[in-house]
């Protein structure tokens, strides 16, 4: 399997408030890993180009997650070595600097 799924508690620190704790716990494993996936394989059709969090916002259509939930996402797929930082900035819609990503 690509990812494990995780215990839900670990989808919060452990300095983040008690809602936080509250909404990892309802996220399904299955659902993030989908998401997880559904997230690299359009990184990885942008190989050329590499994705930006708010590019991969806008073209997503996997199972329903919030532009931060996708955000935090893809950071586990850099944690876990799939995606990496290319080294390029661009600027997104509000004329700010950000990390343009690409598979490993």
């Amino acid at each position: 399997m690509l990812f494990e799924p995780s215990d839900p508690y670990q989808l919060a620190r452990k300095s983040d408030p008690e809602t936080s704790h509250e909404a990892a716990a309802a996220l399904n494993a299955r659902r993030v890993t989908e998401t997880m996936r559904a997230i690299l394989a359009m990184i990885r059709a942008a190989a050329e180009t590499g994705m930006t969090d708010e590019q991969i916002a806008k073209h997503y259509h996997g199972p329903a997650s919030s532009p931060s939930g996708l955000r935090t996402r893809r950071a586990e797929l850099v944690e876990a070595g799939y995606v990496k930082d290319s080294g390029r900035r661009v600027l997104t819609r509000a004329n700010r600097r950000t990390i343009v990503w690409v598979a490993v």
